[in-house]
């Protein structure tokens, strides 16, 4: 195997964690909410339609915003929730993980300050974190996220991508649309489909490969040349 000649690129909600963080952060935003049930409902339901495809991300981040009323303590709560939940493989791989890291980059539709703390338990510098940034009143509630950060929206990992010029070839391992998005780079990117923890038959359809765990991504790279 010639690391040079690659580059991971991990989604983060649903992928390196089992979870969606901004479902577990109605949760904990909504917990005293008279609508916390309906709410939470309607959040998930959101997260599903823009992860398949059935709707914009950036229309399915609105609305789940809108819903939210979150707080700044709230995703500090969110973030040291997240590194509970990462996903079983990438925990059994640590040590692969740590040791591979400088040809690791993470790509998410998820929020950086969230993702900080398991980024550090996995070894990946932060500097590889490339996700949403929460916009904050001065009292500390989240009001909006960065607009003008490309991944507020539909194809912007395609379009950080290729900011990046990364060189070589691409593994991109996710769960959602906006992973399998990243084909329409060319014929140097791989699409993993990961399905440890949730199964999406609109983007299972796209994947050069299905990968059930983190060890089936590290034989698929183990293979490359």
């Amino acid at each position: 195997m010639k690391e040079q000649h690659w580059t991971l690129i991990l989604d983060f909600d649903s992928t390196v964690v089992q979870v969606e963080s901004l479902d577990i952060l109605a949760e904990i935003s909504l917990k005293d909410h008279p609508e916390k049930a309906s709410r939470i409902s309607q959040i998930k339901s959101l997260t599903h339609q823009g992860m398949s495809g059935e709707i914009t991300f950036q229309d399915s981040l609105q609305k789940r915003l809108a819903l939210l009323e979150g707080k700044k303590k709230h995703v500090v709560e969110l973030s040291q929730s997240l590194v509970q939940s990462i996903s079983h493989s990438f925990n059994n791989n640590l040590d692969w993980i740590k040791s591979h890291a400088k040809h690791i980059q993470i790509f998410s539709g998820g929020f950086r300050e969230a993702i900080f703390p398991c980024a550090d338990l996995l070894g990946i510098p932060q500097n590889h974190i490339h996700a949403n940034d929460f916009i904050y009143s001065e009292s500390g509630n989240i009001v909006g996220v960065d607009e003008d950060n490309p991944f507020s929206r539909s194809g912007g990992k395609v379009f950080h991508a290729k900011l990046m010029e990364l060189a070589g070839e691409i593994v991109m391992v996710g769960d959602g649309n906006t992973d399998a998005e990243m084909k329409l780079l060319g014929n140097h990117v791989n699409f993993l489909a990961f399905t440890e923890n949730i199964k999406r038959t609109t983007v299972i359809e796209k994947a050069d490969k299905v990968v059930e765990s983190f060890d089936d991504v590290i034989r698929f790279l183990d293979k490359m040349v």
